[in-house]
């Protein structure tokens, strides 16, 4: 399991707020055939084989079982969400030396950096004996001269049991008027068994006082509600450090379109209002740089996020369908989702209390229930529906005379046939069924196959598809 660690070593500590990546080398992503480096960038040459050799380097997105297994298997880059995301992978020289060097421009002149680099360490413990050569690597920042602005030396990276990226740079402060620098990443460790590494995401991220950004809004009496109109009270305090700070509210709508700044919110107090407020919230920051930056994305630093969140409308669910039998309560499994929620239950005939989410229900008869859920915080509802079928107790007759006189010629048993899945079977003595039906839509009227049966005593057994006992019984003919 790769272990993206996030330890930081540094010369200097940035004590306030850091910028966007103005920065980011990534080494690209996909699993190309050949993609060496521009000419210049290293004095290594490019490998195609998986593994390279001494003073030889590959970008791959992977390292799998290199040297006889004596390097980690590095099953992905730094990168974090980089899908097949490419790392230089090195097997340093035999010589000491310079292994990367790359201009980058885009900075601006008199404002503080932070320059990072992420290095995994790609040799075994175990391996040359469980000696190998450590990496030792030295940053430099130079002008196009070659005069150094700034330098850090990593000391030895060491082994480690499981594949680990750590994270390695310093800050320095661009001169006046100097846009474009020069990185150079110089090897102090001779090649061998060992000195072998991957190097990934370098990045270079403006430094400056500390921001501390939040939202006055209150979050129980001003919410924002998706479809309607809110606003958002916004603060931040900046501390000292820049001689001509300038502010920019920036706001992400959360709609793939990322961070724009906000017109007119120049100000560390702001108050932003939104006409109809979507449903996937906002997020706001404060850009904060020196008067003759704050038009440069790259100059200016920046506070940490501050959400906005949309209040979600209200769901309801009535739970399933019931049955019950006549005289019997049920308790309603009543569901409701969101904030500061009001409910009740229409009609309110029959239950002990419409406004509890579960209350208890006896109805007389077949009935529908709907729970009604509102959002007190946005007068949103949602709503929704169970019926109760009310099954009638049973009366069972245990004699009928069917003899033609229209009196008692059926056996009639009361409220079956509201039992619609039922199931009646009627046995003579002899085990033999003589009726049967599912439901008691036609009532029995003492004949089997068309001719009537003798007088006697029958057996029945009504299976009623409920929660209920089996009923079993004698039914006897009369004449």
């Amino acid at each position: 399991m790769l272990n993206l660690s996030s330890k930081y070593t540094y010369a200097q500590t940035c004590k306030g707020s850091l910028g966007s990546a103005v920065v980011n080398i990534t080494f690209g992503a996909g699993i190309p055939a050949e993609i060496p480096l521009p000419s210049g960038v290293t004095t290594y040459s490019y490998s195609v084989a998986s593994c390279p050799n001494d003073g030889f380097y590959n970008i791959a997105s992977r390292s799998i079982s290199c040297f006889n297994q004596t390097w980690h298997s590095v099953v992905e880059d730094h990168t974090p969400g980089d899908v097949n995301g490419n790392m230089m992978v090195i097997n340093a020289s035999f010589q000491t030396g310079d292994f990367y060097k790359q201009t980058v421009s885009g900075l601006c002149g008199g404002t503080t950096y932070e320059f990072s680099a992420w290095i995994l360490n790609i040799l075994k413990t175990n391996s040359c004996g469980s000696a190998g050569i450590d990496p030792n690597i030295t940053f430099n920042i130079e002008d196009a001269a070659g005069t150094v602005i700034g330098s850090y030396n990593t000391g030895n990276i060491t082994e480690t049991e499981n594949p680990k990226w750590e994270q390695y740079g310093f800050y320095f402060t661009a001169p006046p008027n100097l846009n474009s620098f020069v990185i150079r990443m110089t090897n102090n460790s001779i090649g061998g068994c060992g000195n072998d590494l991957a190097l990934d995401d370098i990045t270079f991220r403006a430094c400056g006082p500390a921001i501390v950004a939040k939202s006055l809004t209150s979050l129980t009496s001003n919410k924002l509600c998706a479809g309607k109109s809110g606003t958002v009270n916004l603060t931040a305090a900046v501390s000292s450090g820049y001689n001509d700070p300038v502010f920019q509210w920036q706001i992400n709508s959360n709609d793939n379109l990322g961070w724009n700044d906000i017109a007119g919110a120049t100000q560390t107090s702001y108050q932003f209002n939104i006409a109809s407020a979507n449903k996937d919230g906002y997020q706001f920051r404060l850009a904060v740089a020196e008067r003759l930056n704050i038009n440069s994305p790259n100059c200016r630093i920046l506070s940490e996020v501050v959400k906005a969140e949309i209040t979600a409308d209200p769901t309801a669910s009535a739970g399933d369908d019931l049955t019950i039998i006549e005289g019997n309560a049920v308790t309603l499994n009543g569901k409701a989702k969101g904030d500061n929620l009001r409910f009740y239950w229409t009609p309110p005939s029959y239950l002990d209390n419409p406004n509890l989410l579960n209350p208890i229900a006896n109805p007389p008869e077949d009935i529908t229930y709907t729970l009604n859920v509102i959002s007190q915080d946005c007068n949103q509802s949602a709503t929704d529906q169970v019926f109760i079928r009310v099954l009638k107790n049973l009366v069972i007759p245990n004699a009928f005379t069917p003899n033609g006189d229209l009196k008692n010629d059926l056996w009639n048993i009361i409220a079956l046939n509201t039992y619609f899945n039922a199931s009646i079977l009627v046995y003579n003595r002899y085990g033999q069924t003589v009726f049967k039906s599912t439901g008691y839509a036609r009532q029995w009227d003492g004949t089997f196959e068309g001719k009537p049966l003798p007088v006697g005593a029958y057996f029945y057994v009504i299976d009623l598809k409920t929660e209920s006992p089996v009923l079993k019984g004698v039914i006897s003919i009369m004449r």
